[in-house]
């Protein structure tokens, strides 16, 4: 208890400095994302990694624009069942959305739990738990809502396991202000959200406040030529709703 009370007074003492330095310049300004998660844990000084472990201090750290309402991306993980269940995604409810692009299908679709999906006109996807079986299953039907998969799932141990480094969480916010051809952030305010409770978890996905949001395509050049490739599926939430899924809360502003 000691050590987690010190851990949390040192990244909450690290923000406020940070908050302090005012406008700082962009250091990642390539990537995608904009680079504003990345310029915050350069200047806490957290070597970039792909790890599943937490960034910093036990800590997952997150990284949000202030009113930019998009959802928060928490986790990724692929379905525990079939196996290869990217490639049965994008070979079996995939579209080829690229003429240039001939035979090469994609699949794009945000799922949730408590409605149907329509993707590209034809396929009904929808998120239900099977607490019986402790799974996740991702169910498809036609257009007539006839079942055409009902066999895609997570295990609930998957779930937990993907979700684990989430337990202590800090969320950063930053107002952005684009000066010439540099794009500079300012750190306002945090949250910091402990104790992540799964069955709240799952009661998220339930509602629909929780979406699984596919963006699984494919390799265009290359040895990987043809193969799925994930540009980041994963579990999403609205930022408003992350108190849910906690014990705990703390702003620091």
């Amino acid at each position: 208890m000691e050590n987690f009370q010190v851990d949390l007074n040192k990244i909450k003492s690290e923000f406020l400095r940070i908050k302090n330095l005012g406008f700082v310049t962009n250091t990642r300004p390539n990537n995608k994302d904009g680079g504003i998660g990345n310029t915050f844990e350069d200047l806490l000084g957290v070597k970039e990694n792909n790890l599943k472990d937490a960034d910093y201090l036990g800590f997952e750290i997150k990284s949000k624009r202030i009113f930019n309402e998009s959802y928060l991306s928490l986790f990724s993980k692929s379905p525990s069942h079939p196996k290869s269940a990217n490639r049965f995604l994008k070979d079996n409810f995939g579209e080829v959305r690229d003429e240039e692009l001939a035979g090469m299908k994609k699949l794009h679709a945000s799922i949730f739990g408590n409605r149907h999906s329509l993707i590209y006109k034809k396929y009904n996807m929808k998120l239900e738990i099977d607490s019986t079986n402790e799974i996740l299953k991702l169910i498809i039907k036609d257009e007539a809502m006839n079942v055409l998969s009902e066999d895609i799932f997570w295990t609930f141990d998957a779930l937990k396991k993907a979700s684990s480094k989430l337990n202590k969480l800090f969320v950063v916010y930053a107002v952005h202000l684009k000066e010439d051809d540099s794009i500079k952030f300012h750190f306002t305010e945090a949250e910091i959200f402990l104790h992540l409770n799964f069955n709240r978890l799952l009661t998220s996905i339930e509602t629909g406040k929780i979406m699984f949001d596919i963006r699984i395509g494919v390799y265009q050049t290359g040895k990987y030529k043809g193969k799925p490739h994930d540009h980041g599926s994963g579990f999403r939430i609205k930022p408003e709703n992350l108190k849910e899924l906690y014990d705990n809360y703390l702003k620091i502003i």
